[in-house]
């Protein structure tokens, strides 16, 4: 091959390693793209972050886990239109929550007036689980209904009853929140986040240390022809 064909040669072979690059860049962006998409799906319904919550959800929390030793003076209206009558703290909670969700409001209400032990927190676990909506914009009211609950637990003596009810809300909120509480029931990191993320973003990194060592080769060279001039 004589001088001139290399010479030719050099540009031609430098356009496919550019071309080549470009198709791993964009390759890359698509399945980087599809991996965010998917994980983003998965964390919406499974990893969510637990909102903010008013102040008095955690001066109710307080005061229920101390049981009260009075009589229900306080009217409070339960789903099936009954009136039933609560202790200060009960009242402070269920107002609370009410701020929120008069429906879920009520449906405590009920469960505060059980008094019985096994039946109150039966009670307050079917409240969080049949009266709060699992979507996304109930987040607040699932998280405070959680902390009212378990707090009213607490305050009972420690049964198989009491116990497995508790367990069970502390269940629905670790599966609910991305929180340091473990959700038995949910599901791996979908496969292509792994599949496609990881090779996708190791494809973007290599075009970034590509995209660099031109951009330097480019300022020497122009820094040598300032020089050179």
């Amino acid at each position: 091959m004589s001088a001139t064909d290399s010479t030719s040669a050099e540009p031609a072979r430098g356009r496919r390693a550019r071309v080549v690059i470009a198709a791993l860049l964009v390759i890359s962006a698509l399945g980087f793209a599809a991996a965010l998409v998917s994980y983003r799906n998965y964390a919406a319904v499974w990893l969510r972050p637990p909102p903010r919550l008013p102040p008095c959800v955690l001066t109710a929390r307080r005061l229920l886990s101390r049981d009260e030793p009075v009589t229900g003076s306080i009217p409070h209206v339960t789903p099936d239109g009954n009136t039933v009558y609560l202790r200060p703290a009960e009242d402070r909670a269920v107002s609370c929550l009410g701020r929120m969700s008069s429906k879920v409001a009520s449906a405590y209400a009920a469960a505060f007036a059980e008094l019985e032990p096994t039946a109150r927190a039966r009670a307050l676990a079917a409240a969080l689980k049949n009266q709060v909506p699992q979507d996304a914009s109930a987040d607040r009211e699932a998280l405070a209904s959680w902390l009212l609950a378990s707090a009213a637990m607490r305050a009972l003596p420690e049964t198989p009853e009491t116990t497995a009810a508790r367990d069970e809300i502390d269940q629905m909120n670790a599966c609910r929140f991305a929180m340091r509480s473990t959700c038995p029931t949910r599901p791996p990191i979908p496969i292509v986040v792994w599949a496609a993320g990881v090779p996708s973003s190791l494809g973007l990194l290599f075009g970034a240390g590509v995209g660099v060592r031109a951009l330097v080769r480019f300022v020497r060279e122009r820094r040598r022809r300032r020089k050179a001039a």
